[in-house]
């Protein structure tokens, strides 16, 4: 170690002087004590005090003080008597002003007392005159004379200042001292502590810094770098305090050693040790210089901390801009009790030589107080947060909570406890058991659950019932456990007393265990129950799901519900996947579904279905039943599977949801119609072949009947009796039927063949439908058929011969099944705004059954009534009209109810041409 560092290290630590020397006698001292002090002469004292704070008191005090003295002296030398040295008056003034203002002030009144004295006393008087040698010894005595006086000031002076010092001192230590030991806030203790700082060491601003710590109080960053933060500052503007706080500071230059190695750093001129490095020459680069600079500095600094090198040794490499100039410096480490670097204290000056070792030992001592003050600051802050969660967890822990003592008394209670004691005070439905003296009282229960505690009886706990503020039976458990001070290990209760209880004698041989009371629990088995039983159920709904799916997926078809107005998969058998082509996950809309996989759906006659059209979103979004709806899907690979499609809209109840808040549900089938679909192919092939050879025959035959009719209506031949000409008119009529029977057959095979072609041409449908029921022989006694149209005409694109068939076998159906009579009304209107054309024809006749609804439009299908009542049909009209309808890119519907009759709906696109017309 240099001799300069150990002869630094040798001087820290002085004792401050003494404010005043000893007084021999202690009589005379609290004499002059109690004089000094008396009210007169505080009052003096201040006076003189306020009078010393004026900016020209001096001035004004010399220059009166020396026209006083003067005229004081003139009195006396020519009045009273002759002085032997009148400027000896002049020297209470000049210490005066020696002692209470500034130097020159006494030394100007000493050089005007001599003038005012060779002038005005030494004769001959008020003239220049020549000095003889008893006036010049007259002044030199008096030069004398002031010069000692203005010695004894001067050291008077400077123990009135060392005695201010060391009074401020221990006004500053015991100001500290006092925040140490009352002020437990952080920034207010540092705020203090730094302004006390400040004024021991005369330093222009202070400051502290912190390293940055968790909340237990633990440095979550490394002491090396600019990590540190700006915790107290004073002497600076509010404008340099918010850029100090925005600046990171430590681990640099002069606070190097502080720091980074806990030392304190006393530099005389800051300024005078910036590093200049003669090797890098102008054309070096400012950040390489700057680099290189901070390199030697922190090399400077280790070697400090080391005691390696002085202080004048280290380097300074500046401020940040915007920080105030720094000449004189003084710092001081903060350790905690480990010896770990927590921050700084930070003192500056514009100003060299403003510090001493003095002030160093004092900002260590300090430091030293500060950090011990800021850990305990930070400890109650943490003992104040943990009291506080605690607090807070003891409130708001769901179970009942009592703390009681030795002698039952409440200590206390969290919300829960307290809810559930005023209720069991005030309830009179509530219930405790039974017991032997039949006590029920809150202060019983609590007494009792605490002596099972004491003796050792953790097992069945109180139970005790009451009704909740929704007028709800909820059960409690009262348990209870010993309480034991701090520290105390838990376990089985060993005690020397009875607590609560004079039952509990002690036990031979037992581990003394001190017992302060009991904690009593009041703990809600309603909810555990609850949550048991919706666990059962909930275990039960799994177990009937398990079941349910086991069930399905041996069903032959595929069966899937869905939920929602998208359709998102609830629930899938495994010939789902199989329809499909595809894995369907549960929760995707149908939708997403069919797009992800490329699976589209067609009409039976290979139209593309829309999505709206789908039999499963209309369950769902429309909340229609689907039944026998003839579906194609075509797989991504190509693979076209037909499917016969069921879908039925559900009752949100039913799936455990009311009617206003649940989603609506479908489940749907898919049957796999392949097979039934080959028998089809060669029905109709058989069909077909059985069709085409019987209109040869029928030809034939209806040929010579209408041959017979005519020839024998013209007289040619023998004339045919009554019997012969009905039955050769039953024999034409019976023909016809056929005929028309046998084109029906065909057209079955044409629409499956895909071989009937529409010659789609615009037509009015109203002229059309007039025209069908003019050639329909109606009686009109029985029945009344008419024809409502809104519009003049309404133009449809279709086949005329066709959509005629339509119409004839609809309103022949009317007709048909209304064997009472009745009215028949046909209507046709249109609506411009939508496109489209809509005919419906309504019957007051026996209606169709609701099980026989679903199927109606199948091949060969027809409503049970019409059979029961001998009514003939074949079945193919309503599949041919649908079919038809279809082909036309229309829609047929029916409304229903059986003994009221009927309405069939035909819904057709408008010609365009003609809309625009419109």
């Amino acid at each position: 170690m240099s001799q300069e560092r150990a002869d630094e290290r040798s001087h820290r630590g002085y004792d401050v002087p003494h404010a005043v020397p000893p007084i021999s006698t202690p009589s005379l001292g609290r004499f002059l004590s109690t004089m000094w002090n008396s009210p007169r002469v505080l009052w003096w004292r201040g006076l003189v005090a306020r009078w010393q704070k004026l900016p020209y008191a001096g001035t004004m005090t010399l220059a009166v003080g020396l026209v006083l003295t003067t005229l004081v002296v003139l009195f006396l030398d020519r009045m009273v008597v002759v002085l032997p040295n009148p400027g000896l008056v002049y020297l209470p003034v000049v210490a005066m002003l020696a002692y209470h203002w500034k130097w020159r002030y006494a030394i100007i009144a000493a050089l005007l007392s001599l003038f005012c004295v060779y002038y005005l006393f030494l004769p001959p008087r008020v003239e220049i005159k020549a000095l003889t040698p008893a006036g010049i010894t007259q002044l030199l005595t008096l030069a004398a004379v002031t010069g000692f006086v203005m010695g004894l000031v001067g050291l008077a002076r400077q123990r009135r200042t060392v005695a201010e010092q060391a009074a401020r001192h221990l006004e500053a230590l015991n100001r500290v001292g006092t925040a140490l030991a009352s002020e437990l806030d952080e920034d207010r203790l540092l705020h203090l502590i730094a302004e006390a700082a400040r004024n021991l060491t005369g330093a222009a601003f202070a400051a502290f810094t912190l390293r940055p710590t968790n909340t237990l109080g633990q440095p979550v960053v490394p002491a090396e770098g600019n990590l540190f933060y700006l915790a107290a500052v004073v002497g600076v503007t509010k404008e340099q305090e918010t850029l100090f706080r925005h600046m990171p500071l430590g681990g640099e230059g002069l606070l190097a050693p502080i720091f980074r190695n806990g030392v304190p750093v006393l530099i005389a001129d800051a300024m005078a040790m910036t590093h200049q490095d003669v090797s890098m020459g102008a054309t070096t680069p400012a950040a390489e210089r700057a680099q290189f600079s901070k390199e030697a500095a922190r090399h400077r600094a280790l070697a400090y901390s080391q005691g390696l090198v002085g202080g004048a040794e280290l380097r300074y490499i500046g401020v940040p801009r915007g920080h105030p100039v720094v000449r004189s410096f003084l710092g001081a480490p903060l350790l905690d009790r480990n010896g770990q670097v927590r921050g700084g204290m930070l003192l500056g000056h514009t100003e060299p030589d403003r510090f001493t070792l003095e002030h160093e030992a004092l900002l260590v001592g300090l430091a030293a107080q500060a950090a011990v003050a800021l850990e305990n600051a930070r400890l109650y802050s943490a003992a104040q947060t943990q009291a506080q969660e605690l607090d807070a967890i003891f409130e708001s822990i769901a179970d009942g909570i009592t703390l009681i003592d030795e002698e039952g008394a409440l200590l206390r209670e969290n919300r829960t406890a307290r809810h559930l004691r005023e209720a069991l005070e005030t309830n009179s439905a509530a219930h405790l058991q039974q017991h032997a003296n039949g006590a029920h009282s809150m202060e019983f229960l609590l007494r009792d659950a605490a002596e099972r505690a004491l003796k050792g009886d953790m097992g069945q706990g109180i139970p005790v019932t009451l009704l909740d503020e929704y007028r709800e039976m909820r059960e409690y458990s009262v348990h209870a456990s010993p309480l034991r001070p701090p520290g105390t290990r838990s376990g089985p209760l060993q005690k020397n007393q009875p607590a609560l209880s004079s039952a509990s004698a002690e036990q031979p041989g037992s581990i003394q265990v001190p017992v302060t009371g009991a904690v009593v629990v009041w703990h809600d088995v309603t909810e555990a129950r609850r949550l048991l039983r919706e666990r059962q159920a909930h275990a039960e709904t799994e177990a009937r799901r398990a079941f349910l799916q086991t069930i399905i997926d041996e069903l032959p078809s595929s069966v899937y519900l869905v939920r929602g107005h998208d359709a998102r998969l609830v629930l899938a058998n495994r010939v789902t996947k199989e329809i499909w082509g595809a894995s369907w996950p549960y929760g995707q809309p149908i939708s997403d579904f069919l797009a992800e996989n490329g699976i589209r759906v067609a009409h039976s006659n290979g139209q593309p279905l829309r999505n709206a059209e789908l039999a499963t979103l209309r369950a769902v979004q429309n909340g229609e039943s689907i039944y026998h709806q003839q579906e194609v899907i075509r797989h991504r690979d190509g693979t076209t599977l037909p499917v016969l499609v069921n879908a039925v809209a559900l009752n949100p109840a039913v799936l455990g949801g009311s009617q206003d808040d649940a989603e609506p549900a479908a489940i749907v089938v898919h049957q796999d119609v392949t097979a039934l679909k080959e028998a089809e192919r060669l029905k109709d092939e058989f069909i077909g072949i059985a069709a085409h050879e019987l209109r040869t025959p029928l030809a034939a035959l209806k040929g010579f009947a209408q041959t017979l009719l005519i020839q024998t209506a013209r007289g040619k031949g023998p004339p045919l009796s009554g019997w012969q000409m009905e039955a050769v008119e039953e024999i034409d009529q019976a023909t016809q039927r056929l005929v028309e029977l046998t084109e029906d057959l065909l057209d079955v095979t044409r629409l499956q063949g895909g071989r009937l072609e529409l010659r789609l041409v615009p037509s009015d449908l109203v002229a059309l439908t007039q025209r069908v029921t003019r050639r329909l022989r109606v009686p009109a006694e029985q029945y009344a058929l008419s024809i409502a149209a809104r519009e003049e005409y309404v133009v449809a694109a279709v086949d005329p011969a066709r959509f005629e068939q339509v119409l004839n076998n609809l309103i022949s159906n009317a007709v048909k099944y209304s064997p009472a009579g009745g009215k028949v009304t046909v209507t046709i209107e249109q609506d411009t705004s939508a496109e489209t054309a809509l005919i419906s024809i309504c019957d007051e006749g026996i209606g169709i059954p609701v099980q026989d609804q679903p199927r109606l439009f199948g091949r060969f299908t027809r409503a049970e009534n019409a059979r029961l009542l001998g009514i003939g049909g074949t079945g193919l009209g309503l599949y041919l009209c649908r079919e038809l309808v279809e082909r036309h890119d229309g829609r047929i519907w029916f409304e229903s109810v059986e003994g009221q009759g009927s309405t069939f709906f035909i819904s057709l696109p408008l010609h365009i041409d003609t809309v625009n017309d419109l």
